[in-house]
């Protein structure tokens, strides 16, 4: 294709990306203008709404002025200041990357990638800055460089990483991008470049297995407190339409709740407010907000306690079998277990700083007060992973031969020299 074609797609993918990201905040809210208020609010406060949700959602911090009758109204002190919002759903933050990985797959395959790949990013901070500028408004304020900067960070790592992914994969040499890539691997000695990508593997797989058992493990716990979840949506008095919204938004952080039983299961906790805290070791808990999907939260210490703790030990010890052969095998003996021994506390820093990140991403200021500190503390959650993934990682890597048998190493030497020789057909 054509460079002007390259672009032009790569420019609608961004705003398609910005478009979806918006419309799926704003339909909602025009259910609720249609049915609930019968067309009697301005129609542009509906599009604000729209873009402060989707502008919260991928990272961008409110500023909250409420005026003097609300404030009465809600029985709040009447000196109230304005506080930040930050507490991000983060399925907008999940859509915004898929939708950069789409856009990067799909640039990756054309001869003007990395064109294609600046267009779309181009694009997409523009057209985020547009739509923070439209949203200003005394009551409820986006911060401008964040509404830009932090959907388009997200848009962008997605975009770029899928790209160089199919990318690589296609082993296309004469890219330049993908040539000085491979020139910065060849500085890594064999053995230690093998130790760093099993670090990596090694990481990466612990923290989605960790992030799989905390999914299984938020079904179960809004499972067993369905009942505390559908008296609090009773006692609010929603309404049927209302309660469709308030279950709608539960979902949308939906993934910060997943993150959250992440950090519970390693160790570092949670918060639900200032000094409360959620976690194996111990709970403490003042009021809870009226969310009812937080009714499901214990109010008391857990039953299991340090025994939860097993569970990231053992994800950190598999995860260090699964790869210890074939990085064994690479080695070729060298280092003896030392370089296994590095490989496993790469696989606990690498798991850390995963659940760090996320942790981070998940938490934040939901309201005035006490609120500003809702979610796990990104720090604890990255130090506890890594010190508990990291020893049974280290274990797993201990567990076994240093040098294989020359038996044991024939089937991995047959496929390397199977790839090989289909390569040179």
């Amino acid at each position: 294709m054509k460079r002007l074609t390259v672009a032009l797609l790569a420019a609608l993918d961004a705003a398609l990306a910005v478009a979806i990201g918006i419309g799926v905040a704003l339909v909602p809210l025009l259910a609720l203008w249609a049915l609930h208020f019968q067309l009697g609010i301005d129609p542009a406060a509906l599009w604000r709404g729209a873009v402060d949700i989707w502008a919260l959602g991928n990272g961008s911090s409110m500023r909250v002025t409420l005026d003097t009758a609300l404030i009465t109204q809600l029985g709040l002190p009447s000196s109230m200041e304005p506080f930040l919002v930050s507490l991000a759903p983060l399925a907008f933050t999940v859509g915004t990357v898929l939708f950069g990985v789409r856009t990067g797959s799909r640039a990756a395959r054309s001869s003007w990638w990395q064109g294609a790949v600046v267009v779309s990013v181009g694009v997409f901070a523009v057209l985020s800055l547009l739509v923070a500028l439209s949203a200003l408004h005394p009551a409820v304020r986006p911060s401008i460089v964040q509404g830009t900067l932090a959907p388009t960070l997200r848009f962008a790592g997605g975009a770029v990483v899928a790209a160089l992914w199919v990318r690589f994969r296609e082993q296309d040499a004469a890219d330049p991008v993908l040539d000085g890539l491979r020139a910065l691997r060849d500085r890594f000695p064999d053995d230690w470049w093998a130790v760093l990508v099993t670090a990596l593997r090694g990481g990466m797989l612990a923290a989605v297995a960790l992030l799989g058992v905390a999914a299984v493990t938020t079904a179960i716990v809004i499972a067993a407190g369905y009942g505390a979840i559908i008296s609090l949506h009773e006692s609010a008095q929603f309404g049927a339409l209302g309660g469709a919204v308030v279950t709608g938004a539960e979902l949308l952080y939906l993934p910060n709740l997943v993150i959250w039983a992440a950090s519970w299961i390693t160790g570092g906790g949670f918060a639900i407010g200032t000094g409360t805290a959620i976690s194996p070791i111990g709970t403490l808990v003042g009021p809870i907000p009226a969310v009812p999907v937080l009714g499901a939260l214990p109010t008391g210490d857990s039953p299991f306690g340090f025994a939860v703790l097993v569970i990231p030990v053992v994800i950190g010890f598999a995860s260090a079998v699964v790869l210890r052969r074939r990085l064994a095998i690479e080695l070729h003996g060298r280092g003896g277990l030392s370089r296994l021994l590095v490989a496993g506390v790469g696989i606990g820093i690498t798991a850390g700083v995963v659940l760090g990140v996320l942790a981070a991403l998940s938490a934040g200021a939901a309201g005035p007060g006490r609120l500003i500190e809702v979610g796990p503390n990104a720090w604890a959650t990255a130090l506890w992973t890594a010190v508990v993934v990291g020893i049974a990682a280290v274990l797993g890597m201990a567990a076994g031969p240093v040098h294989l048998a020359e038996e044991d190493r024939l089937p991995d030497l047959h496929e390397r020299s199977s790839g090989r020789s289909t390569r040179e057909r």
